[in-house]
């Protein structure tokens, strides 16, 4: 069987945060491009603060910790917040790194939204990446719409991650 390695997919959403950061350093009022106007993450800005919160909630959820309730950012300053992110990121790889294989594939129950959820560690690390490669695309798509190109290619396929 041919299997897609966490490294490999860790990686590429990396270079997508690069790429990304780089265009809003370069477009900051992008940061408030509409997205959802009548849903809870109005903007480009919020998305992304959502990206990053859910990326530390569930890694608290991994070592049984305390879930934060937000950033503490405002979601329409870029640099703060995709430091905010890589910070994250950092401690997201370093738990990776640590986790012993066995354990990454013990059943576990994770609550999410007041309802339990059995699963493995494995499962719950590639869905915060598979999270995040969702809504960049959303927040591609908002960029498009709003008559800008986004950064670079971002197929899997186009990525340097081997």
């Amino acid at each position: 069987m041919v299997n897609l390695t966490y490294d490999e997919l860790l990686r590429y959403t990396g270079e997508e945060r690069a790429k990304w950061r780089r265009f809003f350093a370069d477009h900051p009022e992008s940061m408030e491009m509409p997205l959802q106007p009548a849903g809870r993450l109005p903007t480009v800005g919020k998305m992304i603060d959502h990206i990053f919160l859910v990326e530390r909630r569930h890694l608290q959820r991994l070592r049984s910790e305390p879930l934060a309730s937000q950033t503490g950012l405002t979601g329409n300053n870029a640099p703060p917040l995709f430091d905010y992110g890589a910070s994250v990121r950092r401690e997201l790889e370093q738990y990776v790194n640590e986790l012993d294989e066995d354990v990454a594939g013990q059943v576990r129950v994770f609550e999410v939204r007041e309802q339990q959820w059995p699963m493995t560690p494995r499962k719950l690390l590639f869905h915060i990446l598979v999270h995040e490669i969702r809504h960049w695309a959303q927040v591609a798509l908002a960029v498009r719409l709003a008559g800008l190109e986004p950064p670079g290619d971002h197929d899997l396929f186009f990525s340097n991650a081997l």
